[in-house]
């Protein structure tokens, strides 16, 4: 026999109001960010990654899906306010969805919306354009697809088009930051947890071939985005000799008299520059402090990138203890921000190099209310609001509670929370500088699980239905 369920009207309406509400404080907060943002906020990064979108040049090394995304708005309306706009409905979209997951949302959902669209996190980060903003809209948007997913896992039908979508955002987002391919991992388990249903075989089963087609959506789209260019064909390999160089230098700044016999060797000039010049002027909050070098980097530039791997590996492995001091010092700028006005907090207005600039027709801008917006982010600095450590433990705990109440869309959020926390661990052996926006993800995972939890509070929620006979 087909078993039937019955649900109350009280039950069918309850949350109605609270929805509604938060529906009304997430688009307001959206009108809101435009309003005090359009089109956008551009630094030397977006001004140069949007030349390179619009005339299909590559300038950098870095990722070369984000020129491309831009580029394909730019062609639609010039500029970045139409990018600004699709890009953010993916989280204020993404987080008017939640309620949905759980059937129900309580009063604390609205209040919680209303803080978080009024928090600099989102009511500024959201118009700057970054290629971190969007990795972490896209790859909240890729769980939040999986949460559907695990929601109507037992209909008679797979939810196809959600998973589909999970492959396609989470794709998109492992190309936006060099290191953001650790999610997948954390992505992977999710599905595996959607299918535990059918065994640990098939769970697995569905886990990997998950992940096999997100490499296969991510190779196509490696393709699809703007080819590399001759000087920046390794942009992977250019971005590794500034790390290596970076971490010698640290190295140097503590033991001067670490060894460099591959570089000594190649150029014994560079070597004896290396060595008198990172004491001076090594920092773990940036690596731009030795790009400013000028005549250091004319002498690196020559380096072969084997000479530079070859003193770098020797250092790990014979000097660990300096190799070690200097990453736990520039993860610690990166994850706490001690001093966070020298880490970036937030970028307004519009800059960039001259060129680039008459090219794209922009003009610098700075203006009363870039200025105003400024004074606001301020108030939040040195508060657990602009602070990727309180982030990390909301995000912890978030994790712990949806494991142990496992009810319908838990496994996926928890393992949101699991990916904000292992893409902010991947930043020790990587860090470069402690500029706030790169940790960002981790905030808007946190973010998200305290509003999908706001949604429904209990600590026991309704258990997964078994498909009718």
């Amino acid at each position: 026999m087909r078993s039937v369920s019955f649900r109350s009207e009280a039950g069918v309406t309850a949350g109605v109001g609270a929805r509604a509400a938060a529906w009304l404080a997430l688009a307001a907060g959206y009108g809101l960010m435009l309003w005090q943002n359009l089109p956008g906020h551009l630094s030397v990064d977006s001004v140069i990654e949007l030349h390179e979108g619009r005339f299909h040049v590559r300038e950098t090394w870095g990722p070369g899906i984000f020129p491309f995304i831009l580029g394909i708005f730019d062609r639609i309306a010039p500029g970045t306010a139409l990018y600004v706009i699709v890009g953010a409905l993916l989280l204020y979209g993404g987080w008017a969805l939640l309620p949905q997951l759980r059937g129900r949302a309580s009063w604390w959902f609205p209040l919680v919306a209303a803080a978080a669209v009024l928090t600099p996190n989102i009511l500024i980060y959201q118009g700057i354009v970054w290629h971190d903003v969007l990795f972490a809209n896209a790859a909240m948007a890729g769980f939040l697809c999986l949460a559907f997913a695990d929601r109507d896992w037992q209909k008679p039908r797979r939810p196809w088009v959600r998973l589909a979508l999970s492959v396609l955002l989470l794709a998109a987002a492992g190309l936006l930051r060099q290191n953001g391919i650790v999610v997948l991992a954390p992505a992977a388990a999710a599905v595996a947890w959607i299918a535990r249903g059918g065994g640990r075989r098939r769970a697995a089963a569905w886990g990997g071939g998950w992940f096999l087609a997100v490499v296969a959506a991510t190779a196509v789209l490696s393709v699809t985005a703007l080819p590399q260019g001759p000087t920046f064909e390794k942009a992977d390999a250019q971005g590794m000799r500034v790390l290596e160089i970076y971490d010698l230098a640290g190295g140097l700044a503590r033991d001067p008299r670490l060894p460099l016999p591959h570089i000594a060797q190649v150029d014994a000039a560079t070597a004896a520059a290396l060595r008198a010049t990172a004491p001076k002027f090594y920092s773990p909050q940036r690596v731009d402090f030795i790009d400013q070098v000028e005549r250091l980097q004319h002498r690196l530039v020559r380096l072969p990138s084997r000479a530079i791997f070859g003193d770098w590996l020797d250092m790990v492995l014979h000097r660990p203890d300096l190799y070690l001091a200097h990453r736990i010092q520039a993860f610690r700028w990166v994850f706490a921000t001690p001093v966070i006005d020298r880490c970036l907090p937030v970028y307004l207005g519009i800059d960039g190099p001259p060129q680039e600039m008459a090219e794209l027709g922009l003009e610098k801008v700075w203006g009363d209310r870039d200025q105003r917006l400024y004074n606001y982010s301020t108030w939040f600095y040195d508060t657990p609001v602009m602070s990727h450590v309180a982030y990390a433990v909301l995000a912890l705990a978030l994790l712990i509670l949806f494991v142990v109440r496992r009810g319908p869309a838990d496994g996926p959020m928890a393992a949101l929370q699991a990916a904000g926390l292992v893409f902010a661990a991947s930043f020790f052996p990587v860090s470069l500088a402690c500029d706030y926006r790169y940790l960002y993800f981790l905030d808007v995972a946190a973010l998200t699980g305290l509003l999908y939890f706001a949604a429904d509070p209990r600590l026991r929620g309704p258990e997964r239905r078994a498909p009718p006979a």
